[in-house]
């Protein structure tokens, strides 16, 4: 089931688009989406939270919910015509561009092949109406011809918000006859000039503070981030976080910091064990078979108490009895 809400709508036209080549119309596509990003910009409206439907020479934009008219909608028209005039200072193949536009406001619903409502109809009426289209054609020395329905000229227009005086529009009624369409509407349309920003924090065609800070800074370090996630991820094993002493190689492996075969800070000088001789065993690093003789237990006594119980099969090789060697630090017999 269709879910409607009550949102802000913009429809552009482009004037005469289809009578130019391919090539002309890539780049009049081309700058019309950076005149809709600068106005987008200038309303301080971030462009992923709207919802674009494109038609080639125009588009049509809904605004997300909530959205501030009366500081909005001021800006973005300053901004189409900032952006058409800075656009048209270095046209490109298209040439110079001249643009219809249209808002409106009413309850709309997304659907499978666009957007239902019938503020998405009264924009694409206003757009392509009559009265528009001739309120460009007298204006030769304006880039932008926009109307506006009577409910927002009202309730936003008229408060002469952020630089838009109300004085630049005038009231008529749009009619168009094939469409048996026809409303009360108010025309802006400005003598092509540059509209600058008076916030603090002005944006500028092709440049702003927070765009900077975006590009110089934010994108770099996700960037970083990014790579050093990926060659975490494609190392073969995850290293555990370990301050080690200082001087002391810890030797610690990854995942395992206690096993039989690791030097432990406290044991730095057995990290590097010699070639062990499965005839002459080293009594200092005993195993099952050669157990430690600074840790008795009652299976393998401890050989320099005497008064422990002699195991005839495992003998400290420091400690042999008279019957097969006499010690090199004992001399004489037990």
């Amino acid at each position: 089931m269709a879910r409607y809400r009550r949102r802000l709508c913009m429809a552009v036209d482009l004037r005469q688009y289809s009578r130019h080549t391919y090539t002309e119309q890539a780049d009049a596509q081309a700058r019309l989406r950076l005149v809709v990003e600068h106005a987008l910009r200038r309303a301080r409206i971030l462009r992923v939270r709207t919802q674009q439907q494109l038609q080639g020479d125009g588009r049509l934009v809904v605004f997300p919910a909530r959205t501030d008219l009366v500081r909005a909608v001021p800006k973005l028209i300053l901004g189409l015509r900032d952006g058409l005039y800075e656009a048209n200072q270095a046209p490109g193949a298209f040439g110079r561009m001249r643009m219809r536009a249209a808002l409106g406001l009413g309850s709309i619903s997304r659907a499978d092949s666009g957007y239902l409502g019938d503020c998405v109809v009264l924009v694409s009426r206003l757009v392509d109406s009559d009265g528009l289209r001739n309120a460009l054609e007298r204006n030769d020395d304006s880039d932008l011809a926009l109307a506006v329905p009577h409910e927002l000229y009202r309730d936003v227009i008229v408060q002469q918000a952020h630089g838009l005086p109300a004085s630049d529009f005038r009231q008529t009624e749009v009619v168009t006859e094939k469409k048996e369409f026809a409303a009360d509407a108010w025309l802006y349309v400005p003598r092509s000039a540059p509209a600058r920003d008076p916030s603090p924090e002005p944006v500028i065609w092709g440049h702003s503070p927070g765009h900077a800070a975006m590009r110089e800074f934010v994108v770099p370090a996700l960037a970083a981030a990014h790579l050093a996630a990926t060659v975490v991820s494609h190392s073969q094993a995850l290293r555990e976080w370990a301050l080690p002493e200082s001087g002391a190689d810890t030797g610690y492996r990854d995942g395992d910091f206690d096993g039989p075969d690791h030097a432990g800070p406290h044991d730095a000088h057995h990290a590097d064990p010699p070639q062990a001789d499965p005839y002459h065993p080293d009594p200092y690093h005993p195993d099952a078979h050669h157990p430690d003789p600074h840790h008795p237990d009652p299976h393998h006594p401890d050989p320099h108490h005497p008064d422990s119980q002699q195991d005839h099969h495992h003998q400290d090789p420091h400690h042999h009895d008279l019957g097969h060697h006499i010690h090199h630090f004992h001399h004489g017999g037990h």
